[in-house]
């Protein structure tokens, strides 16, 4: 799977939820977000731009896991990218298998998101402790398709939200300044 993502700062996340509402996004719901991301003992991630992470997601209604691979960003303009995401029971016990197999836990990112859905696309407000608020619209599609399409669609939904600036092709991690 292809994972078609823009991310841009949020100022002002109560407006952007306002102008949602305006445009007929639904709202989803609101989850915690804790991810440890891994480094591999066989190559550096931050070098390759690959990331592993294991997520624990808390809402209202559960608490689940799940183990994540993205690959290298595949544009110059956006986050997209393959991603291969699979639930798993216990984070702790799947960051023991990274941890036995010599992979090392280089950072744990905390986030509050607020996911919304418009169209074909989700909608993420996100609060990162330590970097600050961001908006992140996405769409997943198959591998080999062509995405400009679903990139040109994210960013008119941006200009709907009176974005048009501030986007972002850093990584969490790499705002926080971890490599």
């Amino acid at each position: 799977m292809i994972e078609v993502e823009v991310k841009a700062h949020a100022p002002d996340l109560g407006d952007v939820a306002r102008k949602l509402s305006d445009i007929g996004a639904q709202w989803i719901k609101e989850e915690y977000q804790e991810d440890i991301y891994f480094n591999a003992p066989h190559k550096d991630f931050a070098k390759t731009d690959e990331a592993l992470r294991v997520r624990k997601v808390t809402d209202d209604q559960s608490k689940r896991t799940f183990i994540t691979y993205k690959g290298a960003k595949l544009d110059e303009l956006s986050k997209t990218r393959v991603e291969i995401e699979m639930g798993v029971e216990d984070p702790l016990r799947a960051a023991a298998i990274f941890e036995n197999l010599d992979f090392k836990a280089v950072a744990t990112v905390k986030k509050h998101r607020t996911i919304y859905s418009f169209d074909d696309l989700i909608i993420t407000l996100d609060r990162v402790h330590g970097a600050g608020d961001f908006v992140e619209i996405e769409k997943d599609t198959e591998e080999g398709m062509d995405y400009q399409e679903v990139l040109n669609h994210i960013f008119a939904v941006y200009e709907k939200l009176g974005i048009t600036e501030g986007f972002e092709r850093r990584s969490y991690l790499e705002i926080l300044g971890i490599n």
